[in-house]
């Protein structure tokens, strides 16, 4: 038999019209393999057997050819062009040529450098308000102006107690001591501006409701003035010329919880953390104690830190850190110390030329 007329035959044979599918189907199949019933399969043969003739047109030159093959089988860095990547480099080190990622760093960006820069407080050069202060006691060991939460400034004039508020202007007479050779010696609002904590020259203390402007208890338990005075929740804290601290629960009868007598001479400072749990005290001796307030009941306290030269009235807690506190010294030393209650040392002391008689911190 002929070579020729075998190859026929054989290509006859295995020709792809000889296993036409009767079947047909209503659905195109896979999106990759469709059914065969769609495919024209003597059109598919010819391409296969045919050796396709390379299409050449006399326009282009070579290097117009060349030119346009490196287009697009090159990417814009040489590299060969990839249609899909299974495995690239991570996101941070590509170049994205999109707007809207160029937009979202350019925005991170800026978030990023406004959240870093530094931002500081601007203080006011001048007073705001002057305001009276007839028969005003000058007097370092007295503490007789507080500021309550609802923007009210209860202030001791001589014998007698007043509330002004900041925003109507109006003032209220709270109270007007009778007794001789006495006369409020400390103030102390409650946490939340319902009640006024009055010390006494006398050794006492009253609670006066500052809606109602009634007298609501007094607490005793020192033997001379109370110069300081503080609030921790439900707990009164007082410092005196006694040398004492005395702890006071207000909501019971018997309100004397805990004395402690640690300080060699007068208690100028008291002051609770934010947390209420640290309680910084601050004395004529030119100490300041630091107790914890599970503990204070037992006089084991934290810390003594004696770097200062002078008594310690000025006392007051960093808003943020707990962990920091700020005194302020007397005539004899006119410093500011910042310290690390966690290590109990000093990190910072600034002279102020003066001597710290108020303190306060503010988280704003």
């Amino acid at each position: 038999m002929d070579p020729n007329t075998m190859w026929s035959a054989r290509s006859d044979l295995y020709s792809p019209t000889r296993f036409t599918c009767p079947v047909e189907y209503d659905f195109p199949g896979d999106r990759f393999i469709p059914n065969r019933s769609l495919m024209d399969l003597d059109q598919a043969h010819t391409l296969l057997t045919s050796k396709a003739k390379e299409a050449t047109s006399p326009k282009f030159n070579d290097k117009y050819r060349q030119k346009l093959e490196e287009n697009l089988s090159l990417d814009s860095e040489g590299r060969p062009f990839k249609m899909l990547i299974f495995r690239g480099s991570p996101k941070s080190s590509r170049k994205s040529l999109r707007l809207i990622d160029e937009m979202r760093r350019s925005e991170e960006e800026a978030f990023n450098y406004t959240n870093n820069v530094k931002q500081y407080r601007s203080f006011p050069k001048c007073e705001a308000r002057i305001l009276d202060a007839p028969n005003i006691r000058d007097d370092y060991y007295l503490d007789i102006m507080d500021w309550g939460k609802t923007n009210m400034v209860a202030i001791a004039l001589g014998s007698e107690l007043y509330l002004w508020n900041a925003e109507t202007r109006n003032i209220q007479k709270l109270l007007q001591v009778d007794r001789e050779n006495d006369y409020p010696s400390s103030v102390a609002w409650s946490a939340d501006a319902r009640t006024v904590a009055v010390g006494h020259r006398c050794s006492e203390i009253q609670l006066w409701d500052a809606e109602a402007l009634k007298l609501v208890r007094s607490l005793e338990g020192h033997q001379k003035k109370v110069g300081t005075l503080a609030w921790n929740g439900h707990i009164l804290t007082s410092g005196s010329l006694d040398k004492a601290i005395i702890n006071h629960d207000v909501r019971v009868r018997n309100s004397l919880i805990s004395r402690v007598q640690t300080h060699t001479h007068q208690v100028c400072g008291v002051k609770w953390s934010s947390s209420g749990n640290l309680l910084a005290s601050g004395g004529n001796d030119n100490l300041i104690y630091i107790w914890e307030a599970s503990k204070i009941s037992s006089s084991h306290f934290l810390h003594r830190l004696n770097d200062h030269r002078g008594a310690v009235k000025a006392l007051a807690w960093c808003p943020y850190d707990s962990d920091v506190l700020a005194s302020g010294g007397g005539s004899m030393d006119r410093c500011i110390k910042l310290w690390n209650i966690q290590k109990g040392v000093c990190i910072n002391s600034i002279d102020t030329k003066a001597q710290a008689s108020l303190q306060e911190s503010s988280s704003f």
